[in-house]
Formats: structure tokens, C-alpha cells, sequence
């Protein structure tokens, strides 16, 4: 490093350190006078509050200084909100300002201009930008391009210009450790370093190194529906919260936290995610999962996908498989669809209505609901014939609701049935396909499309952007319905390599965004893990899919031994030494409980079991553990009677890709096939 450089750059710190300290002083006195004032609205209300309800006075001239006051206590209340906001936010980014810088000069310049970026704007009180927030549309430069000429694009249009420097730091404990000159961002220095930290309990923000191809993503302009495939390890869900701060940053005028709602895998993976928003400077986003929202929904009790994959994946028949794959098909989806066209439609049979001296005849019931409003779903036609009918008598205005309710209450029950359970069954026989008593894992998206075109749904989740996480767990039945709940942009996360309860072809990308109407863009660079890891698991999966930085680590271990249990307390002893994150992933919940009976280190493992649940020390299945990741993984069992076909080495594969820094493969048996050709 330059030592003029050196010091230059230390100065300016200096600057940032001090105009952070005054805003925050400046907003706390803002915050003290603004809750004088309101004290002293607060006080004019108890003092007054006599005067307007005794009779005294001008009552209605009262009320509207009452009226104006409330509105100022408002007002007041909310630039509160905002100061201790900001002053949160400068007090975390105080601890590292920024972490990088760029030298632009456009063409109305002839001196290029320094751009330092960090989590959030920093501002002197004469509008002097000292940091630009990384979201902003000058900062797509840093992320994008390399040094030379380029180009940006900002609500003034496209403005061009040549980007001169790149810098990047390192700030720790309000010291300047060091910079690097680089002509591509991010440098590999850096980059590594972050990459090679022990996992956390909670994903954290990715801002500082930010890669080019998940820049693409995150400033997406358009709102089409996208789907992303990506390969374990290539930051598809810290890029839709990325994306998702983006948005709120972009559009803040008309978007809000609360308008935004991320569909989790899991309660485990929402409280795992919880905190990237708000250290990216906003409010958390609603969060659920579809089991969450169809127990709403539905009510009909049903199998959750966790107990399909306990039950399929310890002992799955091959009825359940042919079950899955059928229930999971493109093909379901469009018979279903036409089921819901025409033989749901054709459960209503029309009668003659009297109601007193009003008599609705059938034909005009039929030509009504069969003829001008057969490209209508049923709930439509029934509302649109209950205001028909309703037209025909002089209702006052605050009963009309009521009677419209009565109304279609009545026309419901001229329906052959309207349990969904039995229109479902229907539906199965008519594909001569077994019925059902009890409601499978994937039976529910299917029943909750006909409850939707019969009924309506109830939508509680309004949103106006939607991000719905690990898609390849979701069927084409699920994804139609997604679209009838909501009718916003939405944005697909997942990898089909890691489909954990069928075979997913790469055609299935493509049918996918047909259905849905999206584009499909690709993650094919894998951060997690180290080479040998990522590698290794691409040899059990059979294919080589990811790119890998060029992160080196140890070596796979694959451990043959008497007694599973003992050799997995010798390796937790001695990663616990390194205190590093331990993850033992079962296969099922059978050998979990096998495990902690034997052993009282392993019983102290926290269980991964649908609730919010995570520390150093986890042990969980493939399908809990998708989206976390550890320091370390072992995987017991790894023998050929454990993991055997081919959706046993998707299991071996997630599990493995779980791994950021070391991987162990456990069996006292002859290892399965998938390893013996990785080993």
C-alpha cells in the first residue's frame, strides 16, 4: 500500500467517524424536541378535554384544534421512528462505514469522482454524500463492470462515462487494517476471507461481496416472474433478500416491508433469515411456510411434506413413489384444470327459486350460469347470479350484504355436493387413480385449486411481491396456485439437483416457466464449500454442475468402524476443540432417535424438527437441513442398505453440500455405491 494513499484514506475514515457522531447527536436532539412537543400536545389534551364536553366554548371549533393537534403528535411520532431508525442503522455501520470505493467520471466531468460505498447513506448536513448506500443506481458500477468505459442508468436516463479505481477494505475496530486495488470486484482476498468464517446461526448480509452474476439479479428492473436455478451453495437466498432491500430501496415510495412475503421451506429456515433485512437497514418481511398457510386454508387435517418424507424415505412403497410422481405432474395439473372447467361447473344443478311473490325460473338460472358465464370460475357465476337475483327485490342498503350472503347460500345448495374432499375424489376416480381418506402431503394444493374455483379462497397473505424459496419442493399444482393467490411478481428460488422425493429432469425448468410465465436465469458458481467438498459432492451426484472459487480446505473423510456411535463422538470431541458448528444429518428420524438412545454427547444435539431450533450443535435430516449450513457435516449410516437409489443419492448430496468447511461419511457396513465412486 501507498503510504500518501495510506494516510489520505485514513483522513477521510477520520471525516466519516466524525459526520456519523454528528447526525446521530443531531438526530437525538431532534428526537429529545420532538418528545417535548408531543408532551406538551399530550398536556393541552388533558387540560382541555374538560372544555370541549362540558358545553362551553365553540364545541366544533374544538374539535377541529383537537383534530389538528392529533395530526402534529402524528407527524412528530414519525420522524422519531425515523431518526432512532437511521441512528441504529450509522451506529451498526459505524463499526465498518464502507468497504469500497470507485472513481467515476462522466461525461459532463473531466475529473473523476470518488463513490464509497457501504451498507447505507452517509450524508453531511450540506448534502454532501461522504458514502453512497450500496443499493443505489451509480453503485451498480462497483458490482458490474470492470475498469474503462461504462455506463449506468438512474431515473435521468443512461449516463456514461469511464470508471478510473477500485478499492476495496478492510475496517475493523474503527482502523483502516488495509485497501486493495482491484481491477474486477470482488478480489479473491477479500472474497476468501469471508467465505472461510465459521457458520452462524443466522444468515448475514453479503453487501461487501456481492458477486457480478447475483448483481444481475438483485437490480433486476423488470417484475417478471423469474425463476432462479442455482446450485447449492451459490447465495440464491441471501440474493432474493438482497433483491428484496433492492426493491425497498428502489421503490420506497410505493413499497413497504409488509407488502412483501417470503414463502420459507420451513419455521427453522424463516428464523434462520430473520435478521438479513433488518442489517440491510429495513423492517423484516412476513414469512411463512405453505403448511402454515394451507392449515388456514384448508380444513381438512393432511399430511405435511416433512411427514411424507419420514414416511416415503425410511419406507417408501412403490405405490408412494408412482403416487408422487403422478400427483407431481405437469399432466395432473392440466386434467385438474380441465376438471375445474367443465365437471365442477357441472355440479350445479339449476332449479326454480320462489321467494314469496319473485319466482327466478331454471332456464334463466341455467342460460345465466352455463351460457354468459361459462368463462368464469364457479364462485364468480354463483356472486354474479346471487346480484342477479338480488336485483329482483328492494333491499335497503345496510341489509344488502347480508341478504347477498343468504342468497348464495341458497344456490350453493343446489350443487351435488360442495365438500372439496369429495370433489377431489371424484376427480382422482375420473383419472382412475385411487380415492383418498386421509390427505396426502400432495393432495393438498390440488384440493385447495378446486376450493379456490368453487368457493374463493380467503387470501390473508395479500402481497405485492412474492419470493417463494426452494420451488423444486413445490409441484406444478402448488405453483397454479400461487398464482391464483397472488397475482403479483413473484421470484423462484431452487435447484432441482436437490429434490429430495423425485428425479426432476432439466426439462422441468422449462415447463415450469411456461406455467408461470417466467424467465429462468442460472446460479452455476458454488461459495459454500470448499473444492474438495463441492467436488466431492458433484462425484455422488454423478455430474459435474457448479463452478467452484478456488477455495482450498481439507479432505473428505469417509471413516469404516465397529461402532458408529463412538466414532462419531470422537469426531464431534474434536471439532468441538476447533469450536467450530456440528451437523450430524440422518437419513431419517428413525436413526436420530437410534443415535441419542445410544449415546449421551449425541443426545445433547439439538433436533432440527419444524421449529425454531438452531445452535452449534444440530443434529436433522436432509429435508430440515436444506438452506442452513455448518462448519462442519457427518453423515452415519453411509452404507449400501441405507442410501441405495436414486433419489437416496439426492439425499447423500444435500446433505453433503450442507458442509462449509469439513465433511466425514460414517458406516460400519460396505459403503453405498455413490461414495465408493467419489472415495
Amino acid at each position: 500500500m501507498d503510504k500518501k494513499t495510506l494516510e489520505q484514506e485514513k483522513k477521510y475514515l477520520s471525516k466519516v467517524f466524525k459526520e456519523i457522531d454528528t447526525v446521530k447527536a443531531k438526530n437525538s436532539k431532534r428526537i429529545q424536541k420532538n418528545k417535548e412537543s408531543i408532551d406538551s400536545h399530550k398536556r393541552f389534551f388533558a387540560d382541555s378535554y374538560y372544555d370541549l364536553h362540558s358545553g362551553d366554548g365553540d364545541e366544533f371549533a374544538n374539535e377541529d384544534e383537537f383534530a389538528s393537534v392529533n395530526i402534529q403528535i402524528e407527524n412528530l411520532e414519525k420522524h422519531n421512528e425515523m431518526f432512532e431508525k437511521e441512528n441504529k442503522r450509522l451506529t451498526k455501520q459505524k463499526k465498518n462505514p464502507y468497504f469500497g470505493r470507485f472513481d467515476f467520471t462522466s461525461e459532463k466531468e473531466t475529473l473523476p469522482q470518488p463513490y464509497y460505498i457501504g451498507l447505507g447513506l452517509v450524508q453531511t448536513e450540506n448534502k454532501e454524500n461522504l458514502i453512497y448506500d450500496w443499493r443505489a443506481d451509480i453503485c451498480s458500477l462497483y458490482y458490474d463492470d470492470s475498469l474503462g468505459k461504462t455506463s449506468y442508468t438512474c431515473p435521468d436516463g443512461v449516463i456514461k462515462g469511464e470508471t478510473t479505481l477500485k478499492r476495496q477494505y478492510k475496517i475493523e475496530n474503527g482502523e483502516l487494517s488495509y485497501y486493495i486495488d482491484s481491477n474486477m470486484v470482488i478480489d479473491d482476498d477479500i472474497l476468501m476471507e469471508q467465505l472461510s468464517k465459521n457458520a452462524t446461526s443466522k444468515m448475514h448480509e453479503i453487501v461487501s461481496t456481492i458477486q457480478k452474476e447475483q448483481n444481475k439479479l438483485i437490480r433486476a428492473e423488470d417484475f417478471q416472474n423469474t425463476i432462479v436455478q442455482g446450485v447449492a451453495g451459490s447465495g440464491k437466498t441471501s440474493i432474493a433478500m438482497h433483491r428484496v432491500s433492492y426493491l425497498l430501496y428502489k421503490y420506497r415510495n410505493t413499497l413497504k416491508s409488509e407488502d412483501i412475503l417470503i414463502l420459507s421451506p420451513s419455521e427453522v429456515f424463516s428464523d434462520y433469515i430473520n435478521e438479513v433485512l433488518p442489517s440491510l437497514g429495513e423492517e423484516k418481511s412476513f414469512s411463512t411456510t405453505f403448511t402454515s398457510m394451507a392449515k388456514r386454508l384448508l380444513s381438512d387435517e393432511f399430511e405435511t411434506r416433512e411427514e411424507l418424507l419420514e414416511r416415503v424415505i425410511g419406507h417408501g412403497t412403490q405405490k408412494d413413489f408412482e403416487n408422487i410422481a403422478i400427483k407431481s405432474s405437469f399432466e395432473f395439473l392440466e386434467e385438474l384444470k380441465n376438471f375445474l372447467k367443465n365437471d365442477l361447473c357441472n355440479l350445479f344443478i339449476p332449479k326454480t327459486l320462489s321467494f314469496g311473490e319473485v319466482v327466478i325460473p331454471k332456464e334463466e338460472l341455467s342460460d345465466i350460469y352455463f351460457v354468459r358465464l361459462k368463462s368464469l370460475p364457479v364462485h364468480k357465476r354463483i356472486e354474479v347470479l346471487a346480484e342477479h337475483i338480488n336485483e329482483n327485490f328492494s333491499v335497503p342498503e345496510e341489509c344488502k350484504a347480508d341478504f347477498l350472503k343468504r342468497t348464495k347460500k341458497v344456490l350453493y345448495q343446489k350443487f351435488l355436493t360442495t365438500d372439496v374432499l369429495k370433489i377431489y375424489n371424484l376427480f382422482l376416480s375420473s383419472q382412475e387413480l385411487d380415492e383418498i381418506e386421509k390427505v396426502g402431503a400432495y393432495d393438498v394444493a390440488p384440493m385447495l385449486l378446486i376450493k379456490e374455483a368453487l368457493l374463493g379462497l380467503k387470501n390473508t397473505y395479500e402481497a405485492k411481491y412474492v419470493v417463494v424459496d426452494e420451488m423444486q419442493d413445490y409441484t406444478p399444482c402448488h405453483i397454479h396456485l400461487f398464482d391464483k393467490i397472488w397475482k403479483c411478481s413473484k421470484l423462484y428460488l431452487g435447484d432441482i439437483n436437490q429434490s429430495i422425493d423425485r428425479t426432476l429432469p432439466q426439462s422441468y425448468l422449462t415447463n415450469l416457466a411456461k406455467l408461470c410465465k417466467a424467465k429462468v436465469k442460472y446460479l452455476n458458481k458454488s461459495y459454500r464449500s470448499t473444492l474438495q467438498i463441492s467436488l466431492f459432492s458433484q462425484k455422488i451426484l454423478g455430474k459435474h454442475i457448479a463452478n467452484n472459487v478456488n477455495r482450498n480446505g481439507e479432505a473428505v473423510e469417509f471413516v469404516k468402524t465397529k461402532n458408529c456411535v463412538n466414532e462419531l463422538e470422537r469426531i464431534v470431541s474434536k471439532m468441538e476443540d476447533k469450536k467450530q458448528s456440528v451437523a450430524i444429518i440422518c437419513k431419517t428420524n428413525e436413526q436420530i432417535k437410534l443415535l441419542q438412545k445410544q449415546s449421551g454427547v449425541l443426545k445433547k444435539f439439538k433436533q432440527l424438527n419444524g421449529n425454531k431450533s438452531a445452535g452449534r450443535k444440530i443434529i436433522t435430516t436432509p429435508a430440515q437441513a436444506k438452506g442452513v449450513e455448518f462448519d462442519c457435516v457427518i453423515i452415519p449410516f453411509a452404507d449400501s442398505t441405507t442410501y441405495k437409489n436414486e433419489l437416496d443419492r439426492n439425499l447423500l448430496y444435500v446433505s453433503s453440500t450442507r458442509a462449509l468447511h469439513k465433511l466425514f461419511f460414517v458406516c460400519d457396513k460396505r459403503p453405498c455405491k455413490f461414495l465408493t465412486k467419489s472415495i
